[in-house]
């Protein structure tokens, strides 16, 4: 757009030294190129609220000057302003290309926004199936490094608490989202523990017990959660 507008400036300046010099076909044939420029920009209906208004007006100021200067047999004026309109309208185009491709990535990004949370939270998504999926150890869930007694379970880590209430945000919007937990440990009693205490706290926050399920299994300590049928468009 810089080359355009740079050129716009220079055929300004030295215009005045060749009048008289542009003959009749080559006018013809600028003038012509500045309606088809001009009509090309009308036909572009998509950019309809984003063509900048003062680029617009000016290509179509610019294209009647030429056309009416070509009708009065003056040449170099119909050329010089034909040049402009074409100009304009290529940059009205332009622009509103610029125009619509912020609002349609802003668009996309609130679309899209809930996929970035849910990585934030420490869930990744597997391809476009709506499954989102995090593994969390011990630190992580309640800042300690060894298990905890069966009956000494802690609260939930302050990092661990932000992670839920991103995942709430979550599900709160997707009523259809369903989670699943997956508790590992040494024994079925103490991954229970840990299944429940993040299960208890999404119950305490509003989401329906029937939308939660949890399994457990031996191994290292701590937990997989699943999200499953969510939507990111």
């Amino acid at each position: 757009m810089k080359k355009i507008l740079t050129a716009i400036i220079t055929l300004a300046v030295i215009a005045p030294a060749f009048a008289g010099v542009i003959k009749e076909s080559q006018a013809k044939r600028e003038v012509s190129d500045a309606i088809e420029a001009l009509a090309q920009m009308d036909a572009r209906q998509e950019l309809a609220t984003f063509l900048p208004q003062k680029e617009a007006y000016s290509a179509r100021t610019y294209c009647n000057k030429a056309r009416n200067f070509l009708s009065d047999s003056e040449y170099d004026k119909a050329s010089f302003y034909a040049v402009l309109s074409t100009n304009y309208s290529k940059i009205s185009i332009h622009k509103g290309l610029l125009a619509k491709a912020e609002r349609d990535k802003l668009e996309m990004a609130a679309q899209g926004a809930t996929a970035p949370r849910l990585k934030s939270a420490g869930l990744k998504g597997k391809g476009n199936s709506g499954i989102f999926t995090g593994n969390f150890d011990l630190k992580t869930l309640y800042a300690v490094k060894r298990a905890p007694k069966v009956d000494e379970i802690p609260a939930l880590s302050a990092d661990m608490q932000e992670r839920v209430t991103t995942i709430l945000g979550v599900l709160m919007q997707q009523k259809e989202v369903k989670v699943a937990i997956s508790a590992r440990a040494k024994n079925d009693e103490l991954a229970e523990k840990y299944a429940k205490s993040l299960m208890d706290v999404l119950i305490e926050k509003g989401i329906e017990n029937t939308r939660i399920e949890y399994t457990t299994k031996k191994g290292r300590d701590g937990i997989e959660v699943t999200l499953t049928g969510v939507k990111t468009q």
